[in-house]
């Protein structure tokens, strides 16, 4: 078996080529603005324009009630709820139904919400068949969940798929959070 050693300067553009396709599989926002118009979940129309979000950092949460690696996200958002609203951040998880989204939707929702403790906004997205008419901005998502990071003047500064949560991603979240949060508004 003869086995062919790549060449540094090849080696580094092969690695570089498969960040880049790896990065392109990423979700983005067009533009650099997340707008949505939602009601929450006694039916009031939140928007994302709304004044109460001005100046603030903006933590994003497109989720599912039904998604393991969604519902493993709650307790650190929570917790970077807690600790930094009174410095300027907004935790918004926007929740997707499976299917189409039923009458008992809502219902269903806000018993989750109330069993697993969710102290942040939760915005009604309707279906994940609607995802795209709800949130047309967003390109090249595969899965749930997703998070975008939104800093004081509105700009989106970061947006990944949230596999799941790990106490490094959380760390490494938190910085990206404080960072922001000592910006000026």
């Amino acid at each position: 078996m003869h086995v062919t050693r790549l060449k540094p300067a090849l080696l580094a553009l092969c690695v570089l080529l498969g960040a880049a396709s790896a990065a392109a599989k990423q979700p983005h926002v067009l533009g650099d603005k997340l707008s949505f118009k939602l009601p929450d979940l006694q039916g009031e129309l939140i928007s994302s324009s709304d004044e109460s979000f001005e100046g603030k950092v903006i933590l994003v949460t497109l989720w599912g009630p039904w998604c393991p690696p969604c519902i493993s996200e709650i307790p650190t958002f929570n917790r970077l709820q807690l600790r930094y609203v009174d410095q300027g951040l907004v935790v918004v998880a926007i929740a997707f139904d499976r299917g189409p989204a039923a009458e008992s939707w809502k219902k269903t929702l806000r018993m989750f919400v109330k069993k697993h403790g969710i102290i942040y906004l939760i915005l009604d997205g309707g279906s994940t068949e609607s995802f795209s008419k709800t949130l047309p901005m967003i390109d090249e998502v595969h899965g749930l969940p997703v998070e975008i990071l939104i800093d004081r003047s509105g700009r989106v500064v970061d947006c990944r798929n949230g596999y799941g949560y790990k106490g490094s991603w959380e760390k490494k979240l938190e910085g990206r959070i404080k960072k922001l949060l000592q910006e000026a508004p």
